[in-house]
């Protein structure tokens, strides 16, 4: 992707939590790159287990083999960056199991990556083709499902100063 990367494949705003939700907006004039190798000098801020890092401006150099760009989104604001990983947690109405949910979040377009062992009726999920993007855009399909409690992504932010 050259200077004029467009985002238009993600969602512009991404709500998060159920009762009062967040609402996170795409934040103009920075990027995240996903995958290795992450730049040094220029990054903000660098996610080293998930190989993220969120930069500002518009990508200019190509990307190596494996790595992806997403938007940075925000809550309208607030200078607080937040980067969307691929993953979506998904939780349940008590008593029911993710597990026995699995055809439908494959219909709705996602995979079980991981099930939490404490909970059940949560599970971790990456879409089941694509990426980032088709990830984000499986959300609103996901809250469709019958016996969903709550659907976000996993969004990373820099951790704050107490």
């Amino acid at each position: 992707m050259g200077p004029a990367t467009s985002f238009d494949a993600f969602p512009r705003r991404i709500l998060v939590g159920a009762e009062q939700p967040v609402v996170f907006e795409q934040r103009p004039g920075w990027y995240a790159l996903h995958g290795e190798p992450l730049p040094t000098a220029d990054g903000v801020l660098r996610f080293e287990p998930e190989a993220i890092a969120v930069l500002p401006g518009a990508p200019i150099a190509p990307l190596a083999k494996g790595q992806s760009l997403s938007p940075v989104y925000a809550q309208p604001g607030s200078d607080a960056l937040a980067v969307p990983t691929g993953q979506l947690f998904i939780r349940f109405l008590p008593g029911e199991s993710a597990l026995a949910h699995r055809a439908a979040l494959e219909q709705a377009g996602c995979r079980i990556a991981a099930r939490p062992d404490h909970a059940p009726e949560a599970a971790w999920l990456r879409a089941r083709c694509g990426g980032l993007a088709e990830a984000l855009g499986c959300v609103a399909r996901l809250r469709e499902l019958e016996g969903v409690a709550n659907v976000e992504p996993q969004l990373l932010m820099a951790r704050g100063q107490r």
